[in-house]
C-alpha cells in the first residue's frame, strides 16, 4: 500500500512538472532543424593576361583601355603589362603572368619570329595564347586577333601611285618599315612593294626601324632626300614614322610636293592631313580590335569555342591559324571626319 502511494505521487509530480514547463515556454519546443548542404562556391573569376609590345604610340592607350573595359564588362580580370619594345622585357612579362595563374595569354609580340617560345611556355601550363595585332610564328598558336596588314600596305601604295599620276607622273619612293621580323611590318612592306612593282615604280630606299620611331624615320628620310632628288612618295608602316617623314620633307621645303602616308591614324597625323602636310593615313580601328580580342579571350577561358569568321592566317610556320580581323580604312582630307571624328577615337579636331 505504501509503495503504491509512492508511485502514484511520483506520477502526479512528473505530470505537474511537464505542465509547468509547457506554460513557462508558451509553446512546445521546436522540432530539430534539418541540416542543409553548404552553398556552392562562386565560380572562379576569369583572369586574362594582356601584354602590349609597346605603349609608345598614341593608339596603344586606346588598345589598352578598350581591352580592359570589354574584359571587365564580361566579368574578367585583366593583368596588363607592356614590353617597351624590348624582347627581354616581354619574356619577363610572360613569366610573370604565367606565375600569376592567368586563364588566357594575349600577346602583341615585340618580335613575331622570336615569340614562338611564349606559346610553348604557356601551353606547358595548359594556357591558350592569342596573338594580338601581330602574328606569332608558332604552329600551335591558338588564335590571331588583328587586321589585314597586307590591305594596309596595298591602300598606301595605291593612293601613292594615284597621287603621283595626278601630280606629274611617277617618281621614286621611300619605304619606312618597322622592325624586321615583325609580322605587321613584313606584311605592309610586302604589299607596298608588290603594288609599286606592278605599277613600274622605283623604290629608292627601303629601311627597317627597330623602334618604329619618329626620330629614326626623320634621319632615314633626310638622307633619302639628299641622295635622291626625285622622291615623290614616302610610305611609312606607322603614324610615328610618318611624322618623321613630314618633318624631313618640311625641312627640305617640299611640303605638298611629296606624298606621305602612315598607319594608326594618330591625332597629330590627322592634323597633318588637315594642314596639307600629309596626304593619307590608315585607321586600323584598334578600339574594335581590342574589344573583339577581349571577348575572344573571355570566351576561350570560359570553355566556349569561338567562331573564326575570317579566313585563317598563315605566317611562316604558323599555318592556318584561326583568325578574327577588324577592317582598315584609309583617311584623307575628304573623309577624316566620318572615320575619326564622329566615329572611332572621336578626335576633337
Amino acid at each position: 500500500m505504501y509503495a503504491r502511494s509512492i508511485r502514484l505521487t511520483g506520477l502526479i509530480l512528473a505530470g505537474a512538472f511537464l505542465l509547468v514547463s509547457t506554460i513557462a515556454c508558451g509553446k512546445p519546443a521546436p522540432a530539430p532543424t534539418p541540416t542543409m548542404d553548404a552553398a556552392p562556391a562562386a565560380p572562379k573569376a576569369v583572369k586574362i593576361g594582356f601584354i602590349l609590345g609597346t605603349e609608345q604610340e598614341e593608339r596603344y592607350q586606346r588598345d589598352k583601355a578598350a581591352f580592359i573595359e570589354a574584359a571587365e564588362a564580361a566579368g574578367a580580370e585583366v593583368i596588363f603589362l607592356s614590353a617597351n619594345n624590348d624582347e627581354a622585357t616581354q619574356a619577363s612579362n610572360v613569366e610573370s603572368l604565367l606565375s600569376q595563374g592567368v586563364s588566357v595569354l594575349v600577346i602583341q609580340p615585340v618580335n613575331s619570329d622570336n615569340a614562338g617560345v611564349f606559346v610553348e611556355k604557356a601551353h606547358a601550363k595548359n594556357i591558350p595564347v592569342i596573338a594580338y595585332d601581330r602574328m606569332i610564328n608558332h604552329k600551335d598558336l591558338d588564335f590571331y586577333a588583328g587586321q589585314n596588314s597586307f590591305d594596309v600596305g596595298k591602300l598606301q601604295a595605291e593612293a601613292a601611285i594615284a597621287w603621283m599620276t595626278a601630280n606629274g607622273g611617277p617618281g621614286k619612293v621611300v619605304i619606312c618599315s618597322g622592325q624586321q621580323g615583325h609580322s605587321v611590318a613584313e606584311a605592309i612592306t610586302k604589299a607596298n612593294l608588290d603594288a609599286l612593282e606592278a605599277a613600274g615604280v622605283t623604290v629608292a630606299v627601303k629601311q627597317y626601324h627597330d623602334a618604329w620611331g619618329t626620330e629614326q624615320a626623320l634621319a632615314t628620310v633626310e638622307n633619302a632626300l639628299v641622295s635622291n632628288k626625285d622622291v615623290k612618295a614616302i610610305l611609312c608602316n606607322n603614324s610615328g614614322m610618318a611624322r618623321g617623314a613630314v618633318q624631313a620633307v618640311e625641312k627640305a621645303g617640299k611640303i605638298g610636293q611629296i606624298f606621305i602616308t602612315g598607319a594608326d591614324a594618330d591625332k597629330s597625323n590627322v592634323e597633318y592631313i588637315i594642314e596639307g602636310k600629309q596626304q593619307q593615313d590608315i585607321y586600323k580601328d584598334e578600339i574594335t580590335l581590342a574589344a573583339t580580342a577581349a571577348k575572344l579571350a573571355v570566351d576561350i577561358a570560359s570553355g566556349k569555342t569561338p567562331d573564326a569568321k575570317d579566313p585563317p592566317t598563315t605566317y611562316k610556320d604558323a599555318v592556318g591559324i584561326k583568325t578574327v580581323l577588324t577592317p582598315v580604312k584609309a583617311i584623307t582630307m575628304e573623309n577624316y571626319k566620318d572615320v575619326v571624328v564622329t566615329a572611332g577615337p572621336k578626335y576633337a579636331l
